[in-house]
């Protein structure tokens, strides 16, 4: 049994492995004008490395960004000076991401694109530790 079980996960991951190592080309729609330039050019980051929505929401505190990917969910506070800004990017959707932000304005474009900036690549290191965790049953992938 023990056997079945390790070789299914090997299948898993030789399965879903060169889907998540390519980046994909994907539509990317943003809710409100200029945000595209803020967000789209790492939103490619966060399909290839499957999550499936990340939301930001002020005011949570360690709790204030929620990833979602299918390893789970994972939650953090906000970086370190970096001003709190409410967004969501949403993948998935006919192939490619939403992404919608209801403070966005011109004025504030500095702020979203450090926020985003910053969030992504914690988003993404979260995912990869539970993807591990769920395949090997180690953050590390050991």
């Amino acid at each position: 049994m023990r056997t079945l079980h390790i070789a299914l996960l090997i299948a898993a991951a030789v399965a879903t492995g060169p889907a998540l190592a390519q980046a994909p080309a994907a539509t990317v729609k943003a809710v409100q004008p200029g945000l595209f330039e803020v967000a789209g050019p790492r939103v490619n980051d966060v399909i290839a490395n499957g999550i499936q929505t990340i939301t930001a929401a002020p005011g949570k505190g360690s709790r204030s960004i929620h990833v979602h990917s299918q390893w789970g969910d994972s939650y953090f506070g906000w970086p370190k000076n970096v001003k709190p800004v409410a967004f969501t990017i949403e993948t998935g959707k006919a192939g490619g991401a939403v992404i919608s932000a209801p403070g966005f304005k011109e004025a504030n474009k500095a702020d979203y694109k450090a926020a985003i900036d910053a969030i992504i690549p914690h988003a993404i290191a979260s995912t990869k530790a539970s993807r591990n965790w769920m395949e090997t049953g180690s953050p590390a992938g050991g």
